[in-house]
Order: C-alpha cells, then sequence, then structure tokens
C-alpha cells in the first residue's frame, strides 16, 4: 500500500489546490458581485435621489400653475368688470353727446331768438323815436 500512498498525497493536494482555487476564484467573484452590487446600489441612491428632486420640482410647478389659475381667474374677473365699466361708460358718453347736441340746438335757438328779440327791440325803438318825433315839443 505504499505505492498509493504517494497516489492518495498527491490526489490528496490537488483536491487541496482545487479547493484552494475554487475558494479563491469564488472570493474573486463574490469580491466582483459585491462590487457590482454597490455600483448597482450606488445608482439606485443617484436615481432616487433625482426622483426626490423631480418631485420637488414638480410639486413646485404644481403650485405655481395653481397660483396661475387663481391670477388668471382674477383677471377674467377683472376684465369683465373693466368690461361692464366700458360698456356704462359709453352709455354716459353716448348721453352726454346727445344732452351736448341738445345743448348746442338750443343755444342755436337761443341766439336767435335773441337776434329776433333785438331787431324787434330795434323795430320798436325806431317807432318810439318815430312817435316822439311825432309829439309836440314841451
Amino acid at each position: 500500500m505504499s505505492a498509493t500512498d504517494p497516489i492518495l498525497t498527491a490526489l490528496t493536494r490537488m483536491e487541496e489546490r482545487l479547493s484552494e482555487r475554487i475558494d479563491d476564484r469564488f472570493r474573486e467573484l463574490q469580491v466582483d458581485l459585491d462590487g457590482r452590487f454597490d455600483a448597482v446600489h450606488k445608482r439606485l441612491d443617484h436615481l432616487e435621489q433625482e426622483y426626490e428632486m423631480i418631485k420637488a420640482g414638480l410639486a413646485r410647478l404644481e403650485t405655481d400653475v395653481a397660483e396661475l389659475k387663481a391670477d388668471v381667474a382674477e383677471l377674467r374677473t377683472d376684465v369683465a368688470t373693466l368690461k361692464a365699466d366700458v360698456a356704462e361708460l359709453k352709455q354716459v358718453v353716448g348721453r352726454l353727446g346727445a344732452q351736448a347736441e341738445s345743448d348746442r340746438a338750443d343755444r342755436r335757438d337761443l341766439r336767435e331768438e335773441a337776434l329776433e328779440l333785438r331787431r324787434r327791440l330795434d323795430e320798436l325803438e325806431g317807432r318810439v323815436q318815430e312817435i316822439e318825433a311825432r309829439l309836440p315839443p314841451e
């Protein structure tokens, strides 16, 4: 059995070397996998941070949009009020224009009447002077 001893010893050493090589290879793979998982984990952390930043930005945008909608609603109300005010002002201007035209016509009529009254007054003064000229002197 002494001949099998060196073979068994050689086989045992070969098994140990194979075991060591397998263990080394397993450790290398484990380190490689750990590194890859670390890289994936870092990337996921980065993506999560970006996601949170996007969510915060979206929340700000939603707030801004809500404020803009409120501002637009207020502006629409203001525009409606202004339109009503403009319509009212147009009516007032129309009435004032009609009143001014009426006043102009009344002034023309008054001027004509005043001229007519002056003419008649002049006529009467002329008659009075005629009558006075016919009266005996005192």
